[in-house]
């Protein structure tokens, strides 16, 4: 039985739609319409992106650590202060209670103790201040009191103070902590988006950086022991003293690895290099850049010499070591190793001599 053309033409219309809602739920798409996978360059600009996203959290949390060891060593010696003017005061107020009884056995409360007992310390002070109408002993622990009820008020607004701000500073780094790690999740996602291929070639490429950093080591480690005692060969010639220690130190960590938070051995991040290089030299950095940027003499970049820092970023958000011949070596962020780099190679915003 054949069917008639209306029926067909019918048949046809719904045939064409249930295709066409397919096509657009994406139903029937084959190998030719799906996405084309990205490149290596494009996935290694995505990761490197995140990467400098990290580090630039990385130091944030750094600087928030360096300020929250500050605050608990004030912290500490506000807190014994506190204690010591809480025991005087309550000395004092042996004192005051045995002259408020013996005022009172003696036939009622005069103004000099009634003053001693008030519990305005401002006040307190204020009518304190004329100790005529008072006898000798009143007025000698009129003096005692008010030193110490005022010590103990400004200790105790200091304490609660530097503890607010150690919990600001704990939350702070709780937030960068999360955000380094969710950075680094991101880049790990990208890369294993990769095909096997494009991974060999990224290892490659990231052994190959290794590998040159190592030979400038091996390099820089035969020039030194050639060159005169105390001193380091580099290209702005030969670094004596303290500098050459740190220069030397910086030289020997090329080719390890870039860790947030680390600050060696074998592993670093920006700041953890530097303070590590110059704590090899005798002279302690605190392990941030911002916080370097602050601890250190500033010079212009038109002075640099091997061992100088150098800062980049606005705010800053990175340290390397100045080693002559218009480079630094700097440990850059995650997935790359500690390596020479040009000076200019990053947004410079400014040089200090430790």
């Amino acid at each position: 039985m054949t069917s008639s053309p209306l029926l067909r033409r019918a048949l046809a219309s719904l045939l064409a739609g249930v295709v066409a809602t397919a096509l657009g739920l994406g139903l029937l798409d084959g190998p030719a319409s799906a996405e084309p996978r990205q490149t290596v360059r494009q996935v290694q600009r995505q990761v490197d992106g995140l990467y400098h996203q990290a580090e630039q959290a990385t130091e944030r949390y750094n600087t928030a650590r360096v300020e929250l060891g500050e605050t608990t060593r004030r912290l500490r010696a506000v807190r014994a202060r506190f204690e010591r003017q809480r025991a005087a005061f309550a000395e004092v107020r042996v004192l005051v209670g045995r002259l408020a009884a013996a005022s009172y056995m003696s036939g009622g409360l005069d103004g000099g103790v009634a003053l001693l007992l008030s519990s305005d310390p401002i006040r307190f002070l204020r009518q304190a201040a004329d100790l005529e109408q008072l006898g000798r002993r009143q007025s000698a622990v009129v003096r005692r009191m008010a030193t110490a009820r005022l010590h103990l008020a400004q200790d105790r607004a200091a304490l609660r103070q530097q503890q607010a701000r150690a919990s600001v500073l704990q939350d702070d780094l709780a937030v960068e902590k999360r955000s380094v790690e969710g950075k680094l999740r991101s880049a790990r996602r990208l890369l294993s988006s990769m095909t096997a291929p494009q991974l060999a070639k990224v290892d490659v490429a990231q052994q190959a950086a290794v590998g040159r950093a190592l030979d400038a080591r091996a390099g820089a480690m035969r020039a030194s022991r050639d060159a005169r005692e105390g001193t380091f060969p580099t290209d702005d010639g030969p670094a004596s003293g303290r500098a050459a220690d740190a220069v030397r130190a910086a030289y020997a960590q090329l080719g390890d690895s870039y860790a947030w938070g680390a600050a060696g051995p074998g592993s670093f991040d920006c700041s953890g290099l530097t303070m590590y290089a110059w704590a090899d030299a005798g002279v302690s950095l605190p392990h941030s850049s911002a916080a370097q940027y602050s601890a250190v003499r500033r010079i212009p970049v038109s002075d640099l010499e091997p061992g100088d820092l150098v800062f980049y970023y606005s705010p800053i958000s990175h340290v390397a070591m100045y080693v002559g011949g218009g480079q630094v070596i700097d440990a850059p962020y995650p997935g790359r190793s500690v390596h020479i780099v040009g000076l200019n190679s990053m947004p410079l915003v400014g040089a200090g001599r430790p």
